[in-house]
C-alpha cells in the first residue's frame, strides 16, 4: 500500500529536467538583456535631451 502511494506521489509531481532549468536560464538571460537594452536606451535618450547636445547632433549630422 505504502509502496503503491510512493508510486502516484513520484507520477502526480514530475521532477523539472536539466533541459527545463537550460530553457528557464535561457529565459531569464533574454529578459535581462531586453531589459538592460530597454533602460540603456531610456538613460541615452535622457542624456541627449537633457541639454543641447541633441541640437548639436541634429546640426553635425544635417551638415553632412
Amino acid at each position: 500500500m505504502q509502496r503503491s502511494l510512493k508510486l502516484a506521489s513520484q507520477v502526480s509531481r514530475p521532477k523539472p529536467s536539466l533541459d527545463h532549468w537550460g530553457f528557464a536560464a535561457q529565459v531569464a538571460m533574454a529578459l535581462i538583456v531586453i531589459v538592460l537594452f530597454t533602460l540603456t536606451c531610456a538613460a541615452l535618450e535622457t542624456f541627449l535631451s537633457g541639454d543641447e547636445s541633441l541640437s548639436a547632433l541634429q546640426a553635425a549630422m544635417a551638415t553632412h
